[in-house]
């Protein structure tokens, strides 16, 4: 029997044919990762993305309700990621919080609550574009107050080192580009967008604090970066990452095999460490080298 499978990604297009087959398909898959869309005969192929749902028409009433919910489900992460930033910043103007602190606290949280918001929104092919606008709206307003349009100093204080502007247009505004990226790129149905999430919000934002306040003993090769902060890094950033491959799992997103899964999250998180650790901070920036180096070793980890 000759099976011939074709579908296609909002992002990327695909035709895949398997090998001409002598006998049925097998009922149970190989223990790998699979990421499938629903078939009445439940076979499973080994694809990385799911098919979307084909579009169909849509009366004026359901259009009407998808851009509503759309509105509904951006409004809340705005007010979530709002009232983070108002939370910290007013715990460090009361001297409860160090100002270090509440920035890496909110490079954490805030991310990571833009990742798991994901669900509010449709099963739509739209609903990636949609999401992504969040991220979208934050670098405006970055670049807008560094032009002088507006003046939030809250906004500088919790994103910032030293509480200087220009550096809106540096880590904060590679950060959020990051955000956008991976949901354009992969969104809920791929572990690799999540996975890279895990590691840039979580993983590198708690070796910034383990670091700072435990790390004593530097690495060999890289005198700014301690073996406290890598090591907290890679068991953050793979606690993290599991921990949102799991919810999304969880939810019916993906299926995969946990035994294969946590050792490649695993090799994940050790390649995004690896790379965080090198002395090239002054070149590229952790928001982009955490996040891209995660992204290739979990679609390729996670593919092959």
């Amino acid at each position: 029997m000759s099976l011939s499978l074709s579908f296609t990604h909002p992002i990327i297009s695909r035709h895949v044919y398997s090998a001409a087959f002598s006998h049925p398909i097998p009922l149970h898959p190989p223990r790998s990762l699979f990421l499938s869309p629903y078939t009445p005969n439940k076979s499973r192929f080994h694809i990385l993305y799911r098919v979307p749902h084909r579009a169909t028409a849509l009366s004026a009433t359901a259009v009407t309700a998808s851009i509503f919910r759309y509105t509904v489900a951006s409004a809340t992460f705005f007010a979530g990621a709002y009232a983070l930033a108002f939370t910290f910043d007013t715990l460090n103007r009361k001297e409860l919080i160090q100002q270090s602190l509440s920035r890496k606290l909110v490079h954490i949280l805030s991310g990571l609550l833009f990742a798991i918001s994901w669900p509010i929104f449709s099963n739509t092919i739209e609903a990636r574009y949609f999401a992504s606008l969040v991220p979208l709206v934050n670098c405006l307003r970055l670049v807008i107050h560094v032009l002088s349009l507006s003046d939030d100093q809250s906004m500088v204080k919790s994103v910032t080192r030293e509480g200087d502007p220009k550096e809106l247009l540096r880590g904060p505004l590679y950060y959020v580009v990051s955000l956008m990226m991976c949901t354009l790129l992969f969104w809920r149905e791929s572990p690799v967008g999540v996975i890279s999430l895990g590691m840039m919000c979580g993983g590198d934002g708690v070796a910034d604090i383990m670091g700072r306040k435990f790390g004593s003993s530097k690495l060999p090769y890289n005198e700014m970066k301690t073996w406290v902060g890598s090591i907290s890094m890679f068991v953050a950033g793979f606690f993290i990452s599991t921990g949102m491959v799991c919810f999304y799992s969880a939810l019916g997103y993906f299926e995969l095999d946990w035994g294969c899964a946590i050792h490649r999250v695993a090799l994940v998180s050790l390649v995004a460490t690896v790379v965080e650790s090198l002395p090239i901070s002054n070149l590229i920036d952790d928001n982009i080298s955490v996040p891209l180096a995660s992204m290739l070793a979990a679609y390729f980890t996670f593919t092959y």
